[in-house]
């Protein structure tokens, strides 16, 4: 067995004292913050682009990323990758279209913000319940994500056809009636989603814990992102949430983000805890 052999089939470790020195250069040299993650989170996560990269051991990303300046990126793809899927907790778009989106008081216009929107599934889920519910000409979204490859996955929208399969089975246990294959053409052994179902959306590279946040919206999806983050910053991303939220708007959390008991009742409603539903008192 050769020494790249051996390398190759050697566990990879990170230490907390490799971790933070890691996170500390990222923050110095690149401007981007993750000294917030939780950190058992963030570790699985750096060996896994470890892994992906073909980097070998954590030395050997430190170093590549204090000498390349473009290798954040693909970095930050890596790490920032999620795992979504259309229609994912059928229960919570089931409530959305029957009953939720009617709590939000009426205006012209609908303001949408899907936060760590990942390769957009979300999006395009959210776009369907707007187009059944007749809503999806007045609304105007805005989709962010710190990884502009996932981003860019978001925009095109197109998807494997065995993730479409998937996704379709989603679909039926949120609306038993419909046919999802009117929202997706069928392109070689991929799908691509119907272009009207993003003409509202705004999608933009964001950094939910160093960049500022804009605009007052009447819907925040945060889903299934805060898990990976430390108390101190889920609160801090609660209290920001708050802050552009209209009266009466929609706070929309994962089902593992573990975040009810961090709420504060006294600024939201408890709308529907099981599909994971607060609105802004």
């Amino acid at each position: 067995m050769t020494e790249t052999d051996t390398l190759t089939h050697t566990p990879i470790s990170i230490t907390d004292e490799e971790l933070n020195s890691l996170t500390q250069a990222i923050l110095r040299r690149y401007g981007i913050d993750f000294t917030c993650y939780e950190p058992i989170s963030l570790k699985r996560r750096v060996i896994r682009a470890i892994n992906v990269l073909k980097l070998e051991s954590v030395h050997n990303l430190w170093v590549k990323l204090l000498r390349d300046r473009d290798f954040i990126v693909p970095f930050i793809d890596e790490v920032a990758v999620g795992l979504t899927s259309m229609f994912r907790d059928p229960v919570l778009w089931r409530t959305l279209k029957e009953k939720i989106i009617r709590t939000i008081p009426k205006k012209n216009a609908l303001n949408i913000w899907h936060a760590g929107c990942s390769t957009g599934e979300e999006v395009y889920s959210m776009a369907i319940v707007l187009h059944e519910m007749g809503l999806l000409s007045s609304a105007q979204a805005w989709a962010t994500d710190m990884s502009e490859a996932s981003l860019k996955t978001a925009q095109q929208g197109v998807y494997h056809s065995l993730k479409i399969q998937e996704y379709g089975k989603n679909f039926e246990q949120y609306n038993n009636i419909g046919l999802f294959k009117r929202y997706y053409r069928p392109e070689g052994d991929h799908g691509k989603m119907n272009d009207s179902l993003v003409q509202h959306v705004n999608f933009k590279a964001h950094n939910l814990i160093t960049d500022p946040v804009e605009g007052n919206y009447d819907i925040i999806f945060c889903r299934n992102v805060m898990i990976y983050f430390d108390q101190a910053s889920k609160i801090k991303l609660l209290d920001e949430f708050y802050n552009h939220l209209n009266t009466g708007g929609l706070l929309i959390i994962g089902f593992y983000d573990a975040l009810v008991p961090l709420i504060d009742k006294s600024k939201f409603h408890f709308l529907d805890l099981n599909a994971k539903v607060f609105q802004k008192i």
